[in-house]
């Protein structure tokens, strides 16, 4: 529709034209004037701002996570400890194995009860990564896991240097098995102290402490 000639009334198409005209200069008249830079950086901080806050509301809170740990987890950890540390009914410790070994040349308990701890420690590790823990637990739950698995590695160690003859090797043999134990226990200390952070307590973090030297182990 064309616009109307000049000296005669204005038609309604010819208004609608010309008002579409209007409103179509003012916005670029609009869009020239403003400064859309800091409209659009607030926008996007107000999107990522809204990620995070959602991300936060919808997550487990912390002193919840500690508490899945304390009543699922902890008792499966120290089950798994007491194979090396505890006499039960089925089966001797590790520790006095590898002492009875180590002082006294005996690989007798050792090469008794390998096979038995082996599999509890298997028993436990399956138990331990079965558990469905919170998501801001699972750090803590792998750190277990990992713990238990270097036990089982001294066993697997201290199987060998029970049924090897050569004095200076056994001694070796020995010594790597507690070296493992040590890294044990070391993580175990490492998941307890997570625990403490997780409870809104704060732990300290250092570096892992020395193990023994195959010198010391040969002493």
């Amino acid at each position: 529709m064309t616009d109307a000639l000049p000296g005669e009334p204005e038609t309604r198409g010819t208004r609608t034209t010309t008002g579409w005209s209007r409103l179509i200069l003012r916005w670029r008249r609009f869009r020239g004037a403003v400064n859309w830079r800091p409209l659009l950086l607030v926008g996007m901080a107000a999107l990522v701002a809204g990620a995070l806050l959602g991300r936060l509301a919808g997550s487990e809170p912390l002193p919840e996570a500690a508490q899945a740990i304390d009543a699922s987890l902890m008792p499966l950890a120290l089950d798994a400890d007491s194979i090396w540390t505890s006499a039960s009914v089925d089966r001797e410790s590790v520790s006095e194995a590898f002492v009875l070994l180590r002082r006294e040349e005996d690989p007798s308990l050792v090469l008794e009860y390998q096979e038995d701890w082996k599999q509890a420690y298997d028993a436990m590790l399956v138990q331990l990564a079965g558990l469905d823990m919170p998501t801001a637990a699972r750090p803590v739950q792998r750190q277990f896991i990992a713990a238990v698995a270097l036990s089982r590695d001294a066993v697997e160690v201290l199987g060998r240097a029970a049924e090897v003859d050569d004095p200076a090797l056994r001694q070796d043999l020995l010594t790597e098995a507690g070296r493992l134990r040590e890294r044990s226990e070391q993580l175990g200390q490492s998941a307890r102290a997570s625990l403490l952070d997780l409870d809104g307590q704060r732990a300290d973090v250092s570096p892992l402490g020395p193990l023994t030297s195959f010198l010391e182990g040969r002493s």
